[in-house]
């Protein structure tokens, strides 16, 4: 008997595909456990001197992605969506060849987005069922979280380990204070925001399949705490907007996410048009050291007044900087200009210019009409993700935050099917959908 395809992929499914699928599961499973444990395996990969295979899962991923574009190429099964992306992604790797003039940093422009490339292509293959879900975010939850509460208690060895690869110094699992002193844990994980965002999104999902106020308030309460510890502000507000979005899925209110989508528009894109705009010399001069919104201040005098700089004098103005152009490989290949974007729009804008406004105002517009589909687990689980995209997006370039970019590549598939009509709705071919 043929298996079938929810996602209308392929159907029915062949024996290459099915491999394909298993491989994606596979890579996506060491990922994860890449990522959560990410300060404690390169640590002891250092020790060892084989600090090189901490990149394994994301040569995995990146073997998942050749393969199935390879297939739909051969047997002339590629679709339009995957055209458009190769095209998009191409086109930016020769604007930043361009712009930038080293190979070298543009490849690693593409390695960074790994982890979005590999959720994008293959979304479809790692829908898991229920049970197993449930344990994998429970897991997530587990150990990150645990992970943070051991650090607050004790030392942990691999804290501040900086390792080198290829001749470039990298960090391991980064050491690092607020303004105020307080340590930035990461526990288990490589930095602190790379730990927030995992226990924020687990407890997002998890919360969806709860149906008890008293088990979501005890679980709510328990990240709360997990990513106090981080002292990650940015993603405090993302928590409380999760929360909210959250309850609003289970009870149904489409006004209530509508609501949230609305506002969180304006808290992606106002903040950085005003740093573009207005002069924030003087808040910068008084409020640069307040440890509630300090940083935020900094951004507007500094971080996204230069990231328009990489665009406006060291790229295209319209075509943008290109691939490479901005985040972790100007960092490393041009540390003078270092930017980490701080904002998903402005490091999108960055990367291809105006490409990325059409882009962005079709993912609003399809994720406002899924808010309109509530019946859906499917949909509620993707909204739900697109509340901590929208909202940790506006002061995080998301797309070098690993499990988040793999998120938001998961996000953009499931957009791009429901734009094309490519979702299956019928809950007889896939009842896991329906509630």
């Amino acid at each position: 008997m043929p298996i079938y395809d929810p996602w209308l992929i392929h159907k029915p499914i062949d024996s290459y595909i099915l491999f394909w699928r298993r491989a994606c599961a596979l890579s996506a499973l060491v990922f994860l456990i890449m990522q959560l444990t990410g300060g404690v395996v390169r640590w002891v990969l250092d020790m060892v001197g084989a600090a090189v295979l901490a990149y394994i899962p994301n040569l995995m991923m990146l073997g998942c992605v050749f393969f199935l574009l390879m297939y739909e190429i051969i047997f002339q099964q590629i679709k339009v969506g995957a055209l458009f992306f190769i095209g998009l992604l191409g086109f930016s790797m020769m604007v930043g060849f361009y712009n930038i003039g080293g190979l070298s940093q543009v490849i690693f422009g593409l390695w960074v987005l790994t982890p979005f490339l590999f959720g994008l292509t293959c979304a479809p293959a790692i829908t898991l069922n229920l049970q197993f879900r449930q344990f994998i975010l429970y897991a997530l939850m587990i150990i990150a979280g645990g992970g943070v509460v051991i650090h607050s208690v004790a030392e942990l060895p691999w804290v501040g380990l900086t390792y080198s690869v290829g001749g470039v110094e990298l960090e391991g699992a980064r050491e690092w204070q607020t303004t105020g002193g307080s340590q930035r844990l990461s526990g288990f994980a490589r930095s602190s925001f790379d730990v927030a965002g995992q226990v924020i999104l687990a407890a997002a999902l998890l919360s969806l399949q709860l149906s008890k106020g008293w088990q979501r308030f005890f679980l709510w309460g328990v990240c709360t705490y997990a990513v106090s510890l981080s002292t990650s502000k940015g993603i405090l507000l993302a928590l409380l907007m999760t929360i909210f979005a959250s309850e609003a899925l289970i009870r149904k209110k489409t006004w209530w996410l509508q609501t949230i989508f609305s506002i969180g528009i304006f808290w992606l894109f106002i903040p950085p048009l005003m740093g573009w705009t207005m002069d924030w010399t003087e808040a910068a001069r008084t409020d640069l050291e307040n440890p509630l919104y300090g940083s935020f201040i900094d951004r507007m005098n500094d971080m996204w007044p230069r990231a328009l700089e990489l665009v406006t004098e060291f790229g295209h103005p319209i075509l943008g900087r290109g691939l490479g152009g901005i985040g972790v490989p100007v960092s490393i290949y041009e540390p003078a200009l270092a930017n980490a974007g701080d904002n998903v729009f402005v490091y999108c804008f960055v990367l291809v210019g105006y490409f990325s406004i059409p882009l962005f105002i079709l993912g609003i517009t399809m994720i406002m009409k899924m808010c309109r589909h509530l019946e859906r687990a499917d949909v509620r689980d993707v909204i739900v993700l697109a509340v901590i995209i929208n909202w940790y997006g506006g002061v995080s370039n998301i797309l070098e935050h690993a499990v988040l970019s793999f998120a938001m590549g998961i996000l953009c598939r499931y957009l791009a099917m429901m734009f094309i009509g490519k979702i299956d709705n019928n809950p007889k071919n896939n009842p896991a959908l329906m509630t």
